[in-house]
């Protein structure tokens, strides 16, 4: 009878264990983990998501989004597959952070128009059209022309075509965007080997770079360089150079020459017998532009309108001393002191001293002012005549203290040290001009 009794009542606690398992089975299911939908890309996981549905709209807007950028039919090309799981919530990706992983991980191919230049292409736009339309906007903003001047003919310098082909969408640029990308075009590598005297400053100051491009592009530990060292310098080239060829005619001012008498007698002033006066003169020439920037300009035809008036000065024996000596004489006074960072030389008709921004700028000797204001690559110009021939000019100044038609006498502060104009660092590049020809600075300085 107890056999009996045990046999009935074995049942009971295995049949409550039963339930607490279950019980605790669907706790882990519903509460722990709920049901989800795992998102593959390509048969590789991305992430997990509440619903399809809501993974199926995500990929809709994306591919919307992408629509309205080209324009064009889309086709993805990527397979994109469910699968149902249970998940933890907290491994649930939010709706924003799925987007962003979808946009980056799915391709969506359509066809679009090919810029091709010289058999590469160099950017894609949605249509022929906006090919056409991108190129005739080059043609036509680097075929400006000036007051007085007339285009004779604007083209590409490389062989251009458009190929319409199926490419990633996210390749296509708008056409303003493809504009930017072909202006500021691709990095252009060149070797360069170290010669004597040669320093980062000056390598970079020659070929319109900046110090810290050249250390980044060949991984220098120091400024140090040696004799015969390889460097790689990177500059900048547009995908398409625009040529435009303009005839212009232009009023151009003749500007009237410093005539000094000496008089020995006197103390080093200066001083003003007769005013000179500009003339002018009618000048026609054909200028070469290289996407805006003038490569070659030809004068085919002058007429004087007015002739100039020369100037006549007074001034004391100084100057005398100074045009007549050569060869190191000592007669100028430097315009500044800092050290000589870069020598007279063929292609470099002065010499560049380097103190700090800011230094004051003091003129050679007396004499007159015939320019001051900017001039191109020089920046802020000065250009002082002393008489007898002998003209300095001070570039990349920071300020200027003098005007134009202005009397100084020597150690006179007509500026100050800058890096405007083509400068890579603050200096002065200092010029001596004897009889209208470059000279070495050094040989006048004292």
């Amino acid at each position: 009878m107890n056999y009996l009794f045990l046999q009935k009542n074995w049942r009971m606690p295995v049949i409550i264990g039963l339930i607490f398992v279950l019980s605790g089975f669907l706790l882990w299911a519903t509460v722990i983990r709920t049901p989800a939908y795992a998102v593959y890309v390509d048969s590789e996981k991305k992430f997990t998501i509440k619903s399809q549905d809501q993974a199926e709209k995500i990929l809709a807007d994306i591919k919307s989004e992408q629509q309205q950028k080209c324009q064009q039919k889309l086709e993805l090309t990527n397979k994109v597959e469910y699968n149902r799981v249970f998940a933890h919530r907290q491994d649930l990706v939010a709706e924003t952070k799925m987007k962003a992983e979808l946009t980056e991980a799915l391709n969506f191919k359509t066809m679009a128009a090919a810029v091709v230049v010289n058999g590469k292409t160099v950017a894609y736009v949605n249509t022929s059209t906006e090919a056409k339309k991108l190129l005739a906007k080059l043609k036509k903003d680097f075929g400006q022309v000036e007051e007085g001047e007339k285009l004779l003919s604007v083209a590409f310098d490389e062989k251009v075509t458009i190929k319409e082909q199926k490419v990633n969408a996210s390749k296509v640029s708008s056409v303003d965007g493809a504009y930017e990308k072909i202006i500021t075009g691709t990095d252009n590598p060149q070797k360069y080997i170290v010669k004597e005297g040669d320093s980062l400053w000056l390598i970079a100051r020659r070929h319109d770079m900046y110090v810290d491009d050249i250390v980044r592009a060949n991984n220098l530990k120091s400024e140090d360089l040696s004799l015969d060292q390889e460097l790689i310098l990177v500059t900048s080239k547009p995908y398409i150079t625009v040529v435009a060829k303009v005839e212009g005619e232009r009023i151009e001012t003749i500007p009237y020459e410093t005539k000094v008498i000496v008089d020995k007698n006197s103390a080093t002033t200066v001083r003003v017998k007769e005013a000179g006066s500009n003339g002018e003169k009618k000048v026609l020439y054909i200028a070469t532009k290289c996407n805006g920037v003038v490569e070659k300009k030809d004068i085919k035809e002058e007429t004087i309108i007015k002739e100039a008036v020369a100037r006549v000065m007074i001034k004391g024996s100084k100057v005398a001393n100074v045009a007549s000596r050569s060869g190191g004489s000592g007669s100028l006074d430097w315009p500044c002191y800092g050290p000589v960072t870069n020598y007279f030389r063929s292609g470099h008709s002065g010499i560049d001293i380097a103190p700090r921004s800011g230094t004051p700028i003091r003129v050679a000797d007396a004499g007159y002012v015939t320019f001051t204001g900017y001039q191109g690559g020089y920046g802020n110009f000065i250009i002082i005549d002393h008489g007898n021939g002998l003209v300095t000019r001070y570039a990349h100044c920071s300020s200027i203290n003098v005007s134009k038609g202005q009397t100084v006498s020597a150690g006179t502060v007509i500026g100050a040290v800058g890096s405007t104009g083509r400068s890579t660092g603050p200096h002065l590049h200092f010029e001596v001009l004897s009889g209208g020809s470059f000279v070495n600075p050094l040989s006048y300085l004292r």
